[in-house]
């Protein structure tokens, strides 16, 4: 049981970090991006993002080999 809820906590470590590391600097990570619009929108500023920006490569490639290892673990 406690060996499960350690993988569990693992793997959403290793999620966390990926959707981090993926994200351009300054940048909020895709999975809350809606929540922030919706959470501006409800305070009456506006919804609008700044420009586009792309994490390095070496930032992204790290980012997928972490979900690669969560994967793993997950269901190994």
């Amino acid at each position: 049981m406690v060996l499960q809820v350690a993988r569990l906590v693992a793997v959403v470590a290793l999620l966390v970090g990926a959707a981090l590391l993926a994200s351009p600097r300054g940048r909020l990570p895709l999975a809350l991006r809606g929540v922030w619009r919706i959470m501006r929108k409800d305070r009456g500023e506006s919804a609008a993002q700044p420009g586009e920006a792309r994490a390095s490569t070496w930032r992204r490639l790290l980012a997928f080999l972490m979900v690669i290892a969560a994967v793993a673990l997950a269901l190994f």
